[in-house]
């Protein structure tokens, strides 16, 4: 199956499995994709707006620089969807992420720097071993988000609620964070405040 620069409104795949296929420029508005199966398969240039994403399974898939604008997309391992020698250059399977709800996304060894999170739910994610230097995390919601080994100099955390990240794993030179939010760097610290 190969699209090239179609439009799709209020599609509902549930359980399909898609073999080999390439998808590019094409536009998905209010469209759900509930434990689909992708085999081979290839989605460059896409733009989704507010669809759904839960349960993806995918094998040799490959994604580049598609954009999400209020989508939920749940439990998506980012790295697994983008060729390691395109990850080693810059590249991303994503190029924009608008007022999104990412829950428990994974985001590993990417080159996230200067990516825009701002207004995202990022419940549960993780972030390993990421550039994140500059990168745009206000208003978002981060409760039980995992940062681990990133680079976060002079990121934006400020209105940013629930997170809880260590200083100690992370370069964190010129993060901006904000209260009462920022009281937690000093719990991943040990240090015990009290009243």
């Amino acid at each position: 199956m190969d699209l090239y620069g179609e439009t799709f409104s209020d599609l509902r795949l549930q359980g399909d499995t898609f073999s080999s296929g390439v998808v590019e420029d094409c536009l998905f508005t209010r469209c759900r994709f509930q434990e689909v199966t992708l085999e081979n398969f290839q989605v460059t240039g896409c733009q989704f707006v507010d669809c759904t994403f839960a349960g993806l399974h995918y094998k040799n898939m490959s994604c580049l620089n598609n954009a999400f604008q209020h989508c939920a997309l749940s439990g998506v391992e980012w790295s697994a969807l983008l060729d390691p020698r395109k990850r080693d250059l810059g590249f991303l399977p994503f190029e924009s992420f608008s007022q999104c709800v990412l829950h428990h996304n994974v985001f590993y060894s990417l080159d996230l720097q200067k990516f825009d999170f701002h207004g995202c739910d990022l419940t549960g994610s993780s972030f390993d071993e990421c550039d994140l230097r500059q990168a745009d995390f206000s208003g978002c919601a981060l409760s039980g988000t995992i940062f681990s080994h990133n680079d976060l100099r002079g990121a934006d955390f400020r209105r940013a609620s629930g997170y809880s990240l260590s200083l100690e794993t992370n370069q964190g030179r010129g993060a901006r964070f904000s209260l009462p939010e920022a009281v937690g760097l000093l719990a991943a610290l040990g240090i015990v405040l009290e009243e």
